[in-house]
Formats: structure tokens, C-alpha cells, sequence
């Protein structure tokens, strides 16, 4: 045996290691399908060594999301959205629970004119204990009686004929008039005030003299009883002021009285409609500017099927959580919303993991392949199958903790309106990252020409070839013995030669 620090005789032949040499797309590609296997299926799963078809099966995966959409699109139509308050505008009431009884409070609620009320026992965990609240949702007033009603809109409906008579400056008054009655719905002490009746009779008599008026002196006429109308227009909000607020303090007293409570115990939360709309348009805006960077982005950095793969998953996403809220009712808030535009960013998450891999493999992926492009999309998907799913459990884990210390602990409606919306929404983004993206991505993929003609060569291959290559280039459960595990050997190594 020769000793390693002897000094090397120059005459005699020595080895020459060659390091390996670039191997071609197919070879490479094979290689990776052909890697040594593990057994048990917890093992393959853990080491991306899975055979599920996933691709293969693209139209049963799509008819459950199309059966789920549609359910939820009959529910969004029929039903609508179950919006709160800080959308549609109304009134919150809270006040120590008592003896209070759920049916007893919405009984008298409606008595006082509130007809769409909601009322909730909630539980919260205090450092003292659990301490029960009464909860109770209203719209922003009182319903009017339909005399009122009726009444409004017949002069509304007045002065809307009139307008359309008048032209210019005469015009712009009469419609001043309508815009501010618009704004006043009642309800009212009396269901037809007097104040509303004086209103009537000027629109009626304005309409009855202007027509025998001369052209010139029409302007003064209508300017006048423009003025006069105002007047009763103002007298009508005044007394609707004046009604809302004592409707609201008889709530007050009732709630008060329902749950065995001190009426300055009562607390009460007026939102108007404008603020929930505000939060609804730069939602609306800030969705709008998401999927377009983010559209530009993965279309550089990967490419524009990629792209629109990933926009399809996300409006899939945002459908099918919208859809749930409808059948259910889940109450809309401003924590609903801000769930939404989060979940986002998880399912781009889970798709971009996928397409990296994808991109990877497509590098590879030549005229002499084995493989078509859904075979190599459907590997790439096993192969970050386990990473995949790590990522979704990891992150649903702590959601679903917020969701029943929010429900069930704490009682935070907050905690629990945040927590469901995440929960929905990223349990449909790790449905749609594998099974809505990657199928779709490969059905683009597979129009192009050069992957068309690549599926139509393999076609025509030889009973020999698919014993090396089936779908997701690995062998049958038969041919290998372990349900899906490659018997065939990796490429050896290239051996150094002799000089």
C-alpha cells in the first residue's frame, strides 16, 4: 500500500477525477423524478415523494369549487349580507344582563319601532369572573308608520313634478326643497304632522297658481314658496330629532327595566352609515392596487399564466368566504373586512411555493422530455406538497386559537368577527394554492405550442416507455411493490479515465 505522503513518481499513470459534466434537461429531469424512495406514506409525504393526481383530476376539484361557488352566489342573491351596523349605520346598547331574557327584550324593541334588532347575551371573562352583557343591534331609528311614509313620498313625488315644470334658477329651488325632505324619514310624534301637511298644501297650491302667472313674475312666486317650503321642511327634521331621541331613551328605560339595571348603566353607541362606507371604499381601492402589484409582480418574476393562475385562486378565495357569510349570516364588520384583504396574502404565499418549484422544474423540461407539462407540474406539486401543508397547519393553529378564546373565553366579538373571517379565508387559500392554481396553470400551460406538441409526441410513445414514465413521471404500484415508490436506480456517477 502506498503511503499518501510519498512523493508521486511523474512516470507513472495517474488517475484524473473529471468532475461531473452538465447533463442535459432530460437527464436532469429524470433524475429528479428517479430519486431513491422512502416507505411508509408519512415518509414520502415528509420527503416530497408523493404520487397523488393531483392535475389529472383538475374537473373534480373544479366541480366542488363550482357546487360551493354556486350555493353561495343562490345565498348572496337571496339573502345578501348580513351587514353591521358600522355599514348600514345604527345603535348599540349595552347594559349588565341580569335577569334579562332574549325573547322578552326583542318583543319589546319592536314594540318601540325597531323592527331588524339584534340581541346578544355575551359572556366576558373579567378578572373578577365571567360577566354577562346585553347586547342589543338596531338599525339607526325607529321604522316610521306607513302613514308617514306615504305621506313623504307623496310629497317628494310633488315636488319632483313641479321641478320637472321650471326651469333654471326656479328649478335649482324646488330641487333644494326635495333634496332636504329626502333626507327626513321619521318617524314623527304624530304619523302625519301638521308641519308636513302645511308642506302639502304649498306644493299643491304652487302647482295650482303657476301656470296662471305671468312669466315674469313665476320667479318671485316660486322663490317665496321655495322659502315658505324650507321652512316646514326645517320644522319636520326638528321634530324627528326631537322623536328619535325619545324613542332612544325609552329604550333605555326598558332595557334597564328588562334586565334589573340602573339606567346609567346603559350604554349607547350611534354610528352613522357614512363611516362604514369610507371603510368599504378603500378596501375596495386597497384590493384593487393588491391584485394589480401583485399581478405585475409574479408576471415578472415568474410569468403572466403564473399571474393570472394566482388571480383566479384569489377571487376563488374571496368568493367562497363571501359565499359562507351569506349562507350563515355571519355578521359584516370593519374586522371582516381587514380579515379579507389579510388572507390575501397567505394564499399568494401557499401559490408562490408551489409556482417556485414549478419554475424550477420547467428549466428542465426539453423537446426529448419524458414528461408533458401537467406530469411535471403534478411532481413539482407533490414534491412541496409537505411544505404546503406545514405552512397552512402552522398558520390556521394560532388563528383558531384567537377564534375560540375570542368566542368561548373572552367573549370579544372583535376577537371572534377577526378570527372567523382568517379561519375561512386561509383554509380556502390552501385548498385553491393546490388544487384551483397549479391544475389551472397547467391547462394555460398545455395550449402553448411547444408543450401541445411535447403531450401529442409522448402520445404516441411505447408500452417500454411507460413503464419508466406515468404520470408524475413515477411507475406503477405494481412495477415497484411499495404503492408508488420508483424501483429504478439514480444515474451513476461518471467515472474519472485513465491518462
Amino acid at each position: 500500500m502506498s503511503n499518501p505522503n510519498d512523493p508521486v513518481d511523474p512516470n507513472e499513470p495517474q488517475e484524473e477525477i473529471v468532475e461531473d459534466a452538465p447533463v442535459d434537461s432530460v437527464d436532469d429531469l429524470m433524475a429528479i423524478a428517479q430519486a431513491p424512495k422512502h416507505h411508509g406514506g408519512f415518509s414520502r409525504l415528509y420527503h416530497g415523494e408523493t404520487n397523488i393526481d393531483f392535475i389529472g383530476r383538475w374537473k373534480t376539484w373544479f366541480a366542488v369549487s363550482g357546487v360551493f361557488l354556486l350555493i353561495g352566489l343562490v345565498a348572496l342573491v337571496g339573502n345578501g349580507l348580513n351587514l353591521g351596523i358600522d355599514f348600514t349605520g345604527g345603535t348599540v346598547w349595552e347594559v349588565p344582563a341580569g335577569k334579562a331574557d332574549v325573547a322578552e327584550v326583542t318583543t319589546v324593541m319592536n314594540k318601540l319601532g325597531y323592527d331588524d334588532v339584534q340581541v346578544q347575551l355575551i359572556t366576558q371573562n373579567t378578572g373578577s369572573g365571567d360577566k354577562r352583557i346585553l347586547r342589543v343591534e338596531a338599525e339607526a331609528q325607529a321604522a316610521p308608520p306607513p302613514a308617514t311614509t306615504k305621506a313623504l313620498d307623496a310629497a317628494v313625488a310633488d315636488l319632483n313634478r313641479l321641478e320637472s315644470k321650471l326651469k333654471g334658477a326656479s328649478a335649482q329651488k324646488i330641487d333644494a326643497v326635495r333634496a332636504n325632505l329626502d333626507s327626513v324619514e321619521g318617524p314623527f310624534a304624530d304619523a302625519v304632522p301638521a308641519d308636513l301637511k302645511t308642506l302639502q298644501e304649498q306644493i299643491d297650491t304652487l302647482s295650482k297658481d303657476l301656470p296662471d302667472t305671468k312669466s315674469s313674475a313665476k320667479a318671485k312666486l316660486v322663490s317665496s314658496s321655495a322659502a315658505d317650503m324650507q321652512a316646514q321642511v326645517s320644522a319636520l327634521d326638528a321634530l324627528e330629532q326631537a322623536k328619535r331621541e325619545q324613542v332612544g331613551q325609552a329604550v333605555s328605560d326598558e332595557l334597564a327595566k328588562q334586565t334589573g339595571s340602573n339606567v346609567k348603566d346603559v350604554t349607547v353607541d350611534t354610528v352613522g352609515p357614512s363611516w362604514g362606507k369610507q371603510v368599504s371604499g378603500k378596501a375596495r381601492t386597497a384590493l384593487i392596487v393588491f391584485l394589480i402589484a401583485i399581478s405585475i409582480y409574479i408576471t415578472l418574476r415568474f410569468e403572466f399564466r403564473m399571474a393570472m393562475a394566482t388571480l383566479a385562486a384569489l377571487i376563488h378565495d374571496l368568493l367562497i368566504v363571501v359565499g359562507i357569510y351569506a349562507i350563515f349570516q355571519f355578521p359584516v364588520t370593519p374586522a371582516t373586512v381587514i380579515a379579507l384583504l389579510t388572507i390575501l396574502g397567505f394564499s399568494i404565499y401557499d401559490g408562490i411555493v408551489v409556482f417556485d418549484r414549478v419554475d424550477e422544474n420547467t428549466k428542465l423540461l426539453g423537446r426529448k422530455s419524458k414528461m408533458t407539462y401537467s406530469e411535471m407540474a403534478n411532481m413539482s406539486l407533490n414534491q412541496v406538497l409537505m411544505r404546503s401543508l406545514n405552512t397552512s397547519i402552522t398558520a390556521l393553529l394560532p388563528i383558531a386559537t384567537v377564534l375560540v378564546l375570542g368566542s368561548f373565553v373572552l367573549g370579544a366579538t372583535t376577537l371572534e368577527e377577526f378570527g372567523l373571517a382568517l379561519f375561512l379565508g386561509l383554509l380556502s387559500g390552501a385548498y385553491s394554492s393546490i388544487f384551483i392554481a397549479t391544475p389551472l396553470l397547467a391547462i394555460l400551460k398545455e395550449r402553448e405550442p411547444r408543450y401541445r406538441e411535447l403531450r401529442e409526441r409522448l402520445g404516441a410513445r411505447t408500452p417500454s416507455d411507460d413503464e419508466l414514465v406515468t404520470t408524475g413521471a413515477v411507475s406503477s404500484p405494481a412495477a415497484t411493490g411499495d404503492g408508488g415508490s420508483v424501483a429504478v436506480a439514480p444515474r451513476p456517477r461518471k467515472q474519472g479515465k485513465k491518462r
